[in-house]
């Protein structure tokens, strides 16, 4: 037997089960609203000369407060499944959420070290994005920026057949324009960092 067929005989189970008890629960209450209040009325009572009129007046008044009770369980009871329920409803939203950052931070991190320029510069501003809008994933993205320069910024940078070890540094072609990459993830570094120094300050 398959578990979709296994489910399916389970559900209707399931459904005959609470509409016993709920049909239970009803059946419960309406016979302590019925009787209870004559038996409390009959307690308080005891021993006390009363007409017929004033102890079902008695009796509708003690039903009538405990109706109210009820009325007032019920209300509390409706009020806190409510917040439960936007309770978990956040909860379930936060997990999305976090999962959705998870996959961004994942593909970020494969197309840095993907062969082509602008694969790797989108993998450089997804990562910078994240950093922007996740104060949980700043550290690991300073770490990852951090590490990417690290790898792909080497000294001397291999500019053609060219030595260039001994030139000067202002000598050089600009980072932007021999390694855009690695430039953009130095301002996403300096970027990040400050930020995150103003929001600790």
């Amino acid at each position: 037997m398959t578990a979709r067929g296994t489910d399916q005989r389970r559900r209707p189970s399931t459904f005959a089960a609470a509409l016993a008890v709920a049909v239970g629960a009803c059946a419960v209450l309406a016979l302590v609203i019925l009787y209870l209040p004559r038996l409390v009325v009959s307690y308080d009572l005891a021993g006390m000369q009363v007409t017929a009129q004033q102890r079902l007046t008695a009796i509708g008044d003690a039903r009538r407060t405990m109706l109210q009770a009820i009325g007032g369980v019920v209300v509390f009871y409706s009020a806190y499944v409510a917040w439960r329920r936007l309770r978990l409803n956040q909860e379930e939203l936060q997990a999305t959420r976090d999962g959705q950052v998870t996959e961004r931070f994942t593909r970020a991190i494969d197309q840095l070290g993907d062969g082509a320029l602008d694969v790797r510069m989108g993998g450089i501003y997804a990562l910078w994005r994240i950093g922007e809008t996740s104060a949980r994933d700043w550290e690991p993205v300073i770490a990852m920026m951090a590490a990417f320069v690290r790898t792909h910024s080497p000294w001397p940078p291999p500019i053609g057949a060219t030595d260039v070890s001994t030139e000067a540094i202002n000598q050089l072609p600009p980072l932007e324009s021999r390694a855009p990459d690695v430039q953009a993830a130095l301002t996403a570094l300096g970027v990040l960092c400050h930020k995150g120094a103003l929001r600790s300050g």
